[in-house]
């Protein structure tokens, strides 16, 4: 697999190891491969003509099957003298020039330089079976026993799963030692009996350099057979090899569990390329109900990942439904990179999207690979830059068809930080942006509503949106209701910036545009008695903490004090319309419950396919007999 993983820093946490060496028992050295799975490693990386010092040799047939392939001279230790003396017994006639002595690794009593080959097969991984000063003094000790025997040029060939404190004790010894060191994929070691091994097999091949002042060692890294990568450092090699160790795991997981109800995802990263965003977001879709159409791949259009089919758990759920498959691997195509054709994508996705299938899949199995069409790139990019407020940002251009079948071209601000969801969109039609298109249904929805309220005698003609952003909700307003004032608040005056210049926002008396927080907007305008009050207001900002079960309002935006003063802001009988998308029902029931206490009435409204809920908050406007008792 070329294309890596983010690394899971549960990698690094020695109660993940302890757990799994617990559960491993008594065959684990059965689980690192025999000669057949490991015998392309062996060729690769030994000679003939190799003098080969077996470390910890025990009762495998691996000599013997090398010395059966050509590898005539082999030197095999053990400290047990029991299983030295039948290793003899059992080879002594029949592989004659193959030596079995019992001896402490430790402390070798071979003569420096006497080997050309140190082949270890689990045996470090024996010696450091936990994590602690003893076993690293231990492991450190054995390396140095390695480094006085082997020739120059000689190879350390260690074939370990590389837990978290071996693969930092073995780097960063032969690294320090001027080495060179490789790294492979055991890919076939990982299967033993047909039973595939949560964690992936490495080959380490050490080859023994003398140390020179200002030459970095080489660290290369061998995804496949295929494939040699040279790395820049030893904290590239560490996060390539804990990235394939994440993805390996998670790949046994979803074997063990086909009927997850949440979505599983994966970042791919391209190790090859400058670019340091995902290439391919995943998202494993399992469903509950049986089918006979058991695996596929999605591919989502550049440009369409933004939709609520492809966007939202919910929705890739449905789309699992609608395709029929059990398991459904819904792919993103990161915006940074290039994707010539689906086959491009099909070819380099192949091995990740195979590793996913489940369990009940016969090998080999021909993965179908879905999309909307042959085109994938529908997306052009027209402006990017950055902000202090909202971080990187991008404009972009978007071809969909629309409920006629008809081509339309959508120009849409995207916030990277938050890169599925669209913060602004217009349509455009012959190249000017189109003032009477409103893309988004909850902005529809708050339209509306207001709509329906304004033929109140009493209604006053003022409105206040805060948050701005690409200022299409105001400017539809503007259009739409002429005679009002309409401000917008946004505290990013780069947003404002870019919606005057992309999206047809062209401020005026009845349209303004107010850059300021519109927490402290609507704070300093509940307390400033002289200022006219508002007939609605509209609360539309998103939430920056991607932590948070809220991504619209930010918390503070429904705190009492805050409430209390948009009530203060808004004219007797006017109403709040506030824009809630939030997936944690607590903090949802609570956000309500302040409301309904805050106000006489109170309405939820859900879109339909979308998080978000409108609610519609309003204070009953005071009977005449109420009015002036206020004034005396």
């Amino acid at each position: 697999m070329n294309l890596l993983p983010k690394t899971s820093s549960q990698f690094s946490q020695q109660e993940y190891w302890d757990k799994f060496f617990e559960t491993r028992g008594k065959e684990a050295f059965e689980w690192y491969g025999n000669y057949p799975q490991l015998c392309q490693v062996f060729h690769k990386y030994m000679n003939p003509r190799d003098n080969i010092l077996m470390a910890g040799c025990g009762n495998s047939t691996l000599s013997a099957d090398l010395y059966n392939a050509g590898f005539k001279t082999i030197m095999n230790v053990d400290i047990s003298d029991k299983v030295i003396h039948q290793m003899n017994q059992l080879y002594s006639k029949t592989h004659p020039d193959m030596k079995f002595m019992t001896m402490d690794l430790l402390k070798l009593e071979f003569s420096p330089g006497s080997f050309s080959c140190f082949l270890d097969k689990g045996t470090l991984d024996a010696l450091m079976s936990e994590n602690s000063d003893e076993s690293r003094k231990r492991a450190v000790t054995m390396f140095e026993e390695v480094d006085k025997v082997l020739k120059i040029g000689g190879r350390y060939i260690c074939i370990s799963l590389l837990q978290d404190h071996i693969l930092q004790c073995l780097m960063s010894h032969f690294h320090n030692l001027g080495w060179m060191i490789r790294v492979c994929r055991c890919e076939e070691a990982e299967n033993q009996e047909e039973k595939r091994f949560s964690f992936p097999v490495f080959a380490i091949i050490c080859t023994k350099f003398k140390k020179m002042e200002r030459i970095t060692p080489i660290l290369e890294y061998c995804p496949n057979d295929k494939t040699t990568e040279r790395l820049s450092g030893l904290e590239e090699m560490l996060n390539r090899i804990k990235s394939v160790q994440h993805f390996s795991s998670l790949c046994h997981q979803m074997n063990k569990d086909s009927n997850a109800t949440e979505d599983v995802s994966i970042e791919l990263m391209d190790p090859k390329s400058s670019i340091k965003t995902a290439k391919y977001t995943l998202f494993i879709v399992d469903r509950r109900s049986k089918s006979s159409n058991k695996f596929a791949a999605f591919i989502v259009p550049l440009g369409r990942e933004t939709d609520w089919l492809y966007s939202s758990s919910e929705g890739r759920r449905e789309l699992a439904v609608s395709a029929k498959f059990q398991r459904l691997i819904v792919v993103h195509l990161g915006r940074d990179h290039q994707f010539p054709s689906l086959e491009y994508i099909q070819n380099e996705l192949g091995s990740v999207v195979s590793s996913l299938q489940p369990k009940d899949l016969p090998p080999n199995t021909q993965i179908p690979f879905l999309s909307l069409g042959a085109q994938v790139d529908h997306r052009k990019e027209i402006y990017r830059d950055q902000s202090a407020s909202t971080g990187e940002y991008v404009i972009e251009e978007v071809e969909e068809d629309d409920d006629a079948g008809k081509k339309t071209l959508l120009r849409r601000l995207i916030f990277l930080s938050n890169p599925n969801v669209i913060q602004s969109e217009a349509r455009l039609n012959k190249g000017k942006v189109d003032l009477k298109y409103l893309a988004c249904q909850h902005h529809h929805v708050m339209v509306e509503t207001l709509r329906s309220s304004v033929k109140a005698p009493s209604f006053v003609k003022r409105v206040a949106v805060l948050g701005l952003g690409g200022g299409a909700l105001c400017t539809y307003l503007h259009h739409a209701f002429p005679s009002f004032t309409i401000d917008g608040v946004e505290i990013d005056p780069v947003m404002v910036q870019l919606a005057k210049k992309y999206f047809g926002f062209n401020p005026s008396s009845n349209l303004r545009a107010h850059v300021a927080d519109a927490y402290h907007f609507i704070h300093e305008l509940a307390n400033d008695s002289d200022r006219e009050r508002y007939g609605c207001i509209m609360l539309d900002v998103d939430c920056k903490d991607r932590t948070l079960g809220l991504s619209c309002p930010p918390p503070n935006f429904v705190e009492l004090s805050f409430i209390d003063s948009i009530k203060r802001c808004l004219a007797p009988g006017g109403m709040f319309l506030l824009n809630l998308v939030c997936r944690d029902q607590t903090i949802r029931s609570d956000v309500v419950s302040l409301l309904r206490e805050a106000f006489e009435t109170v309405q939820v409204t859900k879109i339909k396919n979308e998080v978000n809920e409108i609610v519609k908050c309003c204070s009953s406007i005071p009977s005449l007999k109420t009015q002036i008792l206020d004034a005396k």
